[in-house]
């Protein structure tokens, strides 16, 4: 056996050295590409390319448009610099994206309800929109909404309802952030509250209160808020402290408001000879949520199904 062992050794030592550079390049080569996927696999999943918005009163499609150029309820006004702003309640919300496919608007808005420390650990004024009502307005909350709530030992509640006949007060959404809890992924101080099975909702009523015990120093010169997100983004990045770094600004949160034409059903559309809103092109579907319908184009045809000849063939 031993003079096996010599014998490879021999043979291998007899190898001419340029032989021998392309095997090790080959490890080396190996060896890198490990290191790396061991390093993606470490690393926190990126965040996705932030998609650019610019919806003004000019290119804002069709139910919504300024006034006299749209559908009843879905009016919107210009801003300084011609964004198209919806306005509920007295209160103008900047639009900043509009599906005509799945009759899903997304305004900005501020947190909720937001409290803030000064440096010293003394509890300023707390501010915020407050809750917002849909009554009247061909507009519901989404599920596609989550609440968050970031802040060292708070609890978040919320009821929606709607004054609808058909419908009810749903139970209400909580959750509760811990200085050293981990709701949201990768960061303390921070709870998220999804919205599966809140259809139909035209109003909320939100608390945020400091649960009892005791006040860290973690939380001076820090705010803690509630507000609204879209269910599929992260909240923060990884890394970040939540409490230590600020906030968005006010009205860079996303809340999604679902919507539908019409004041009846389909059938109920046809059975009274009402207009239809939907072109020819297109058929008509009950609003899965609330009241009214959504019009869809026919299949082989895409486009715009409420504006007379936007459904075009796609074959």
């Amino acid at each position: 056996m031993p003079c096996g062992r010599e014998s490879r050794s021999a043979a291998v030592a007899g190898v001419p050295a340029r032989r021998l550079r392309p095997l090790v390049l080959m490890l080396v080569l190996f060896s890198a590409m490990t290191r790396r996927a061991l390093s993606r696999s470490l690393a926190l999943p990126p965040l996705p390319a932030p998609v650019v918005r610019n919806i003004t009163c000019n290119t804002i499609p069709y139910p919504f448009g300024v006034r006299g150029r749209s559908l009843p309820g879905f009016e919107v006004i210009c801003g300084r610099n011609k964004e198209a702003m919806l306005e509920i309640n007295e209160s103008s919300y900047k639009i900043d994206y509009v599906s005509v496919e799945d009759a899903f608007v997304v305004i900005l808005v501020g947190p909720i309800s937001q409290v803030c420390y000064d440096r010293n650990g003394k509890q300023t004024q707390a501010t915020g929109i407050g809750n917002i009502s849909l009554e009247g307005t061909p507009f519901t909350f989404s599920k596609r909404n989550k609440l968050v709530a970031i802040g060292c030992d708070y609890k978040l509640s919320a009821n929606f309802s709607n004054s609808m006949p058909g419908h009810s007060q749903w139970q209400p959404i909580n959750c509760n952030s811990f200085c050293d809890g981990k709701s949201c992924p990768y960061d303390a101080a921070c709870c998220e509250a999804p919205m599966p099975l809140i259809d139909a909702a035209r109003e909320f009523t939100l608390t945020f209160d400091k649960l009892p015990g005791q006040f860290t120093a973690d939380e001076n010169g820090t705010c803690s808020a509630a507000f609204f997100y879209d269910q599929d983004e992260q909240v923060f990045k990884g890394g970040q402290d939540p409490l230590k770094d600020p906030l968005l600004p006010v009205g860079d949160h996303g809340m999604i408001l679902d919507w539908a034409v019409g004041q009846g059903t389909c059938d109920q559309a046809l059975t009274y000879n009402l207009m239809s809103l939907c072109n020819s092109l297109s058929d008509c579907i009950d609003a899965p949520r609330g009241v009214g319908y959504l019009c869809k184009c026919n299949a082989g045809y895409d486009g715009n199904p409420y504006t007379a000849v936007s459904c075009e063939g796609t074959q």
